[in-house]
């Protein structure tokens, strides 16, 4: 266990400054203005979510991330609106990351079926770094490992506050959804020792399909799969992200598996988890569990990860809105749901 802490925290010292990666959710779309500014206001009324994120609990000190969003969509602008905070704490307390953005999405109707969402997002960003908390280097108890002292004399600065932007652009009909977002467009030096460290932009490419095979009816709720995936690239790091919904209203249960065969990072092979997803819409709230199934050679040690997302969607009155149409998605997913030319009180889930 104590060589398995060494390594993070060599990870989280030197490996950051080589090549930072941003946190990514399991429950990809349960975070949607996180993933792409362009699901902004993608709801029809205002939406708080509140995400957290345990990662390999088993391991002392690994990662936690919290986030919190609201947005809001405004008919007379066609724009959707949010804010967007986000927390994540590596190493607990060692390196902490936190963002606090505002978000601006417009729809634009192509045609009756296909609509066109471009996102912006901005964002203050601070990473502090405290010496004080790195523990677990110690090779025997009561004795000190002569890196710490290395390590924490090397830090120039403790903390950052940075000034970041995105980029999106999203397609989507009642059938299927696509889009891209470019995160980091602002070129910013995020290291603590006097090695220059640039945070890389990322890449997130997103979409999937739905398959209604039982339409919602008088008295019959609708039946329906989905499947969904997101590809992310941040440098050398790349991630896929491929799942499956089945959602029989009020239950949803999803499987994806995060991965991409044959391929290797460093020597390593890219084979994460497979994770397994529960859901329940409950009138205009929305929580969902899943686990992540480490398939990696942490299997033994890291306990999986866990995640909980709660969506809270405020009600409106049915409103005449000729400019919106169906979409394929349940809003807990990717901020859709199902809206004819009318918006309806509240979005239907998956």
């Amino acid at each position: 266990m104590k060589r398995i802490r060494i390594i993070l925290f060599t990870v989280l010292t030197i490996g950051a400054n080589i090549n930072a990666q941003d946190v990514s959710f399991s429950q990809v779309y349960s975070a949607p203005i996180y993933l792409s500014p362009s699901f902004t206001g993608f709801t029809s009324g205002g939406r708080v979510i509140l995400n957290y994120r345990d990662q390999w609990p088993s391991i002392p000190n690994t990662f936690k991330t919290f986030a919190f969003s609201y947005d809001q969509y405004v008919d007379f602008l066609s724009s959707g609106f949010g804010i967007l905070f986000m927390s994540d704490d590596q190493g607990g307390g060692q390196l902490v990351v936190q963002n606090a953005g505002i978000n601006y999405a417009y729809e634009l109707a192509i045609n009756a079926d296909l609509y066109v969402r471009p996102g912006l997002q901005f964002k203050y960003a601070g990473y502090k770094i405290d010496p004080s908390k790195m523990t677990g280097l110690e090779p025997v108890e009561g004795t000190r490992h002569p890196w710490l002292d290395l390590y924490t004399s090397a830090f120039n600065v403790e903390q950052h506050h940075k000034l970041d932007a995105s980029a999106s652009l999203m397609v989507y009909s009642q059938y299927f959804w696509a889009g891209v977002t470019v995160d980091h467009l602002v070129k910013n030096n995020i290291g603590f020792t006097d090695i220059e460290t640039i945070l890389p932009i990322k890449t997130s490419v997103f979409g999937g399909v739905k398959w209604r095979y039982i339409e919602a009816s008088r008295g019959r709720n609708e039946q329906s799969l989905t499947l969904a995936g997101m590809f992310r690239r941040q440098e050398r790091f790349q991630q896929l992200d491929l799942g499956l919904y089945w959602n029989v209203h009020p239950i949803e249960v999803g499987l994806w598996y995060r991965g991409i065969p044959g391929v290797s990072t460093g020597g390593l092979s890219n084979n994460d988890a497979l994770i397994f997803s529960l859901g329940l819409s409950l009138n205009q709230v929305h929580i969902a569990y899943s686990y992540d199934l480490t398939l990696s050679k942490l299997a033994g040690y890291s306990g999986g990860s866990n995640e909980f997302s709660v969506i809270y969607r405020f009600s409106r009155q049915n409103t005449y809105s000729p400019t919106r149409g169906s979409v394929p998605c349940g809003e807990h997913s990717a901020g859709f749901g199902e809206v004819s030319k009318y918006k309806t009180k509240t979005r239907k889930l998956f």
